[in-house]
């Protein structure tokens, strides 16, 4: 019987961005992909008889594991949080823009909204 394998892609940084397991996805391409587990289930585990499909992400886009060259490991909190800090500002939305521009001429004229 063919054992499943489970199988990760990490960045520069080792922050674990994908996982899968071979079982769903045996045609996936797995150049740069680090084999964690070789006897897996058909699920993905990032853990041996972790959690299966566990997210990698916080609800906010923030990698949740790194990848230390040996195992996958969970995240400090102080790494998950100069990430977080780390994401630029949104530019302002059109509506921001209309209301500043809005005001400027208001002042402009000497009206106060």
């Amino acid at each position: 019987m063919y054992q499943k394998r489970s199988s990760i892609c990490a960045d520069a940084r080792g922050r674990i961005v994908t996982g899968w397991s071979d079982g769903p996805h045996p045609e996936r391409d797995t150049t740069n992909a680090i084999c964690i587990n070789q006897q897996g289930g058909y699920q993905f585990q990032l853990i041996p008889s972790g959690e299966e499909n566990p997210p990698l992400y916080t609800m906010d886009g923030i990698l949740l594991y790194r990848w230390d060259g040996a195992q996958a490991l969970p995240r400090t909190e102080e790494e998950i949080a100069a990430d977080r800090a780390a994401i630029p500002e949104p530019p302002p939305s059109e509506q921001e823009r209309l209301r500043a521009d809005v005001d400027f001429l208001a002042a402009m004229q000497g009206v106060s909204l």
